[in-house]
């Protein structure tokens, strides 16, 4: 029969000093390491997990006791039970009470009988630590572990961890030989520290140019891979950049997409994107929660309307995720920004209508709840005001930033008994739907009905005539998103980034005939 410890004081009492040693002394067991068997399968995986690199991740220290395990070493550690087992939590913790293998792969120096930290607490945390999470973080904690025998340990494939494959991406490429190449293995070859490389690794600065070069040759002669996760959980960031978006990936989005990725690729960090719109999720605030914890984001892009989301935006603060808004239309005090003027931009399209000719110029509005759509908007108003031009209700339509919006507002304006003889739309996906719907009123493009767009997207170079349009550098602003986040610290402020748009004309617009 096991030996069995006095339970210790409840937690909240205070202890302090030598009373507290005094304690100590007084109630705890034997050492774990002198009663177990490290035949044992779950000593075998302690032995194999390297701790050192998981640890600190998940969640703080909250206060260990000398000989207790932290309370990420014990998060950690109940979920792989948990996931081994299928255990309920309240199974969980009685087995953890009674087990001295579970206790050490929870951290615990001493065989005892109580939990260092509250029950409560520690099941809402493992609630957030999913089946893919713990995968992860066993990959990353065992990716170097495969010369301990962990072909003999079938509770693995439990886990999701195939251990045939651990560590296959770091063969020696010099040597020919099996064991895979570990950043120990780098350093030695380089003749530095294994901070050193670690430094180099992650692109920080404060490295001499003779130094990088030396660890940047080994790391290629050795073919060396960091392990992504494992890079992420040793320098406490998680490499992954989330990109939120609220609609299906149009040219607007995929835009956004490809300069975040390019620029993701050049500073070593991943991209996830995701779809949330917040009038069809119930519960768009759990949902955040839920991508944050479930994916340790290093930072968030928020892409038009989601910018402008005071709910999704508390919650990032509060997971104290960094995010970065992309041309959004409130302002917002404490937030970083990365934007073009988009009234500018609709002023200067307008006035250049204007200095055709035209004097009834039409507007094809964007998403009612889309800040940029509103100023985009307004810019149109200024020009025609500035210009002596009236503006006219029954010149504009209200469209969705899609084709098909495009489609039914230009054919409400061009049905009026008096047209305009210019339509701006908010974006290229509706001004080719005024485009196309001109057709049915045998316009002829741009000789009747000038046709101008805004974005500079794919649409407006595919589409005939060609849309005039106005640039935004999509993928140069979603580019300098992914900079402001992986470039920030706690301590800097928040940035805003404007970025140039440009007047592009095509053959889409022609001067006024009368």
């Amino acid at each position: 029969m096991l030996w069995k410890a006095k339970p210790m004081t409840a937690r909240g009492d205070t202890i302090r000093g030598k009373q507290r040693q005094d304690v100590e002394k007084d109630f705890i067991g034997p050492r774990l390491v002198e009663i177990i068997d490290h035949n044992h399968s779950l000593a075998k995986l302690n032995a194999a997990t390297d701790w050192r690199l998981l640890e600190g991740r998940l969640s703080p220290a909250a206060g260990a006791a000398p000989g207790r395990p932290s309370q990420s070493r014990l998060l950690v550690g109940l979920a792989i039970l948990r996931q081994l087992y299928d255990l309920t939590d309240e199974a969980l913790f009685d087995r953890w009470l009674e087990n001295p293998y579970f206790q050490l792969l929870c951290g615990e120096s001493y065989f005892q009988h109580t939990l260092p930290f509250e029950r409560a607490g520690l099941t809402a945390s493992l609630r957030r630590i999913s089946a893919d999470k713990l995968r992860t973080l066993m990959r990353a904690g065992l990716a170097n572990a495969v010369d301990l025998e962990l072909g003999e340990m079938p509770e693995l494939a439990r886990l999701g961890v195939d251990p045939k494959t651990l560590g296959r991406s770091n063969r020696r490429r010099d040597t020919g030989g099996d064991k895979p190449v570990s950043i120990y293995d780098v350093a030695k070859r380089a003749g530095v520290s294994i901070k050193t490389v670690s430094l180099v690794v992650n692109r920080q600065p404060n490295v001499s140019l003779q130094t990088r070069t030396a660890v940047l040759a080994a790391i290629d002669a050795l073919a060396y891979k960091p392990n992504v996760f494992a890079r992420g959980l040793a320098s406490e960031r998680s490499y992954l950049i989330g990109l939120l978006h609220d609609v299906a990936p149009g040219s607007y989005i995929a835009d956004l997409q490809l300069g975040a990725l390019a620029r993701c690729r050049e500073e070593g960090y991943h991209l996830i994107v995701e779809l949330l719109n917040p009038l069809q999720d119930h519960d768009v605030a759990s949902r955040v929660r839920s991508l944050v914890s479930e994916s340790v984001l290093h930072g968030v892009i928020l892409t038009p309307p989601l910018c402008d989301d005071r709910t999704i935006m508390q919650e990032l603060s509060a997971a104290k995720t960094p995010f970065v808004r992309v041309a959004p239309g409130n302002k917002m005090p404490g937030t970083s920004v990365v934007n073009i003027d988009e009234f500018k931009a609709a002023y200067e399209m307008t006035a250049y209508l204007v200095g055709l000719g035209h004097r009834r110029i039409g507007f094809v509005k964007g998403k009612p709840d889309h800040g940029a759509a509103r100023l985009r908007f307004d810019g149109y108003r200024s020009a025609l005001a500035d210009a002596g031009l009236s503006f006219q209700e029954e010149f504009c339509a209200q469209g969705f930033f899609t084709y098909q919006s495009g489609l039914e507002a230009g054919e409400k304006i061009l049905a009026a008994k008096i047209r305009p003889t210019a339509i701006f739309a908010g974006n290229d996906d509706m001004a080719a739907g005024v485009l196309a719907v001109s057709q049915k009123f045998n316009l002829s493009i741009p000789n009747d009905l000038s046709v101008a767009g805004f974005d500079d997207s794919i649409v407006a170079q595919v589409v005939w005539p060609r849309l005039t349009t106005c640039r935004q550098p999509l993928k140069e602003m979603a580019a300098a998103a992914v900079s402001v986040l992986t470039q920030k610290r706690n301590h800097d402020r928040p940035q805003e980034r404007l970025l140039a748009h440009e007047l592009v004309v095509r053959e889409s617009t022609a001067p006024f005939p009368g």
